[in-house]
């Protein structure tokens, strides 16, 4: 974190790295400018859409934002995805599957490390 840079703005570069992964990987890609609703990023390909919630560094979200997710993504027929870029790694992605904290599934985008 460099000195001087706001939450806002180390919040809004982590999203844009999340946003620019995604794009690598073909999908078509919408950020909520300084959002505080339920998804951070909507990315669309064609017959998916990801609702996802970008984290810094730690993939936890509280109980009301996992469930604002996951009801936005039983409205829309969206995945709900929590996205954070741990340093010196790669985007890692976890598809909510359920209320509780332990209630996902890692998820794979389709151009990068689908399980074999």
């Amino acid at each position: 974190m460099a000195l001087g840079r706001t939450n806002y703005q180390n919040g809004r570069e982590k999203e844009y790295r999340v946003r620019d992964a995604l794009q690598e990987d073909g999908y078509a890609c919408f950020r909520a400018a300084g959002s505080k609703g339920k998804a951070d990023i909507l990315a669309l390909k064609p017959g998916e859409i990801l609702l996802v919630q970008v984290k810094k560094t730690n993939p936890q979200v509280s109980p009301a934002e996992r469930a604002a997710l996951l009801e936005l993504a039983r409205l829309t027929g969206g995945r709900p995805i929590v996205a954070y870029k741990p340093l010196r790694k790669p985007v890692i992605y976890r598809e909510l599957t359920g209320p509780g904290p332990k209630d996902w599934q890692p998820f794979y985008t389709d151009e990068v490390g689908a399980a074999t």
